[in-house]
């Protein structure tokens, strides 16, 4: 594995605690179903912190230029103390719930883009893939460990309100990890003044759009698989759901520490509608959940699926633009990402709720993940292969 600069080990540590008690809030659909919420209320509610994670994620995008980020990102796992504490006072399906979702969602989109935006500052774009798959596999792996041990309280038959104190507990450890991190300083500056302004300008590169598109759907995919899987899987099956977390985050991190070094090296067009379709495969065979065999294939494809799509998106989207603009333009793939979610989860749970099943979600992910096969397939005819550039990086002082 490439050395990196250490204050990538401070970032990863304190991104491995954020997440782990984020991640814990994949069991919030449970809590939210136990009050007697219906499918619906549950898309909203789990799904109307992404409209302020997109404000957020467009707002920072254009005030990290010249400001410490360092302090920014300590600012984002502040708001989550708070928000996370506040999930401790609520016993019904209130109001308030909207209103913590609300700055839930915004300290998300700080820490999330605060985070990566520092790594791609401080290692070279031909390295970006690999540092922010790496990077990413800190918050992967909570996907599989908190809702194991999540599922495991809840089923020994201690409260959702336990789960809660501990992720806040767990991103304030991230909010200490800050005040030691390392500083940061540019090592080699652009020698382009860049210009203030808003991000719409990144969209005038129809290739951008294409992958802003393609990333939406992916995003999409991945607020349905977190919103509704736990619930579907309890109730149609006797397995537990967090076995498909643990089963795609292991082969999320196998493609993390091997394949994902290689890829430079390949198409990255072919790369991203191969996976795509992978991905609509996954979706497809939840239609056929009645054995462990198939739990296995598409956890296995999931995590192919997340484990390419995540960080070869997000640093084809940073890579297409002037190095001044790197930050705004990986705020605008947390933004598409989060989009994504938000769009499907909320629109889907209610065609969970007008069909009765959770397939009619799932089918509509198959769809539109072909879609972005088309997507690409259309781009890659139109407007050709996707170049990477390298530029400038930060040192650490």
């Amino acid at each position: 594995m490439r050395r990196y600069p250490s204050l990538f080990y401070y970032l990863a540590l304190a991104n491995f605690l954020f997440f782990l008690g984020n991640s814990l809030y994949i069991l919030l659909p449970i809590f939210l179903k136990n009050l007697g919420a219906s499918e619906s209320y549950i898309g909203i509610v789990n799904n109307v912190d992404k409209v302020f994670s997109i404000i957020a994620a467009v707002g920072v995008g254009s005030i990290m230029h010249g400001r410490d980020r360092i302090r920014l990102l300590r600012l984002g796992y502040l708001i989550l103390v708070i928000a996370y504490s506040s999930y401790l006072f609520i016993s019904s399906l209130t109001w308030m719930l909207l209103a913590i979702r609300i700055v839930h969602g915004i300290g998300f989109s700080i820490a999330m883009i605060l985070g990566t935006s520092i790594v791609f500052d401080i290692v070279s774009i031909k390295d970006a893939a690999e540092a922010i798959g790496l990077y990413g596999i800190t918050g992967a792996m909570s996907n599989a460990l908190s809702p194991f041990f999540g599922e495991l309280m809840l089923s020994r038959g201690y409260s959702h309100y336990l789960i809660f104190a501990l992720s806040v507990l767990l991103v304030s450890l991230s909010l200490g990890i800050t005040f030691i991190m390392p500083r940061a300083r540019q090592h080699n500056p652009s020698s382009v003044r860049p210009i203030r302004r808003g991000s719409l300008h990144l969209f005038a590169n129809p290739r951008f759009l294409y992958i802003v598109l393609a990333t939406i759907i992916f995003g999409g995919g991945f607020g349905v698989i977190v919103t509704y899987l736990p619930n579907f899987i309890r109730t149609t099956t006797n397995y537990n759901f967090s076995y498909f977390f643990i089963i795609y985050i292991s082969v999320l991190i196998i493609i993390r520490f091997t394949f994902i070094k290689s890829v430079g090296l390949m198409s990255r067009n072919i790369l991203l509608m191969v996976v795509f379709s992978i991905g609509a495969l996954m979706n497809l065979f939840l239609n056929y959940l009645n054995s462990k065999i198939i739990l296995l294939a598409v956890s296995i494809m999931y995590g192919i699926t997340h484990g390419v799509l995540y960080p070869i998106l997000n640093t084809i989207m940073v890579s297409m633009v002037p190095s001044h603009d790197r930050g705004k333009a990986n705020a605008l793939f947390t933004a598409s990402f989060n989009g994504g979610m938000m769009i499907f989860a909320l629109t889907l749970g209610f065609l969970i709720d007008y069909a009765g099943t959770y397939l009619a979600a799932f089918d509509v992910c198959t769809v539109m993940f072909i879609l972005a096969v088309v997507l690409l397939a259309f781009m890659t005819a139109r407007h050709g292969n996707l170049d990477v550039i390298d530029d400038e990086v930060l040192t650490v002082e």
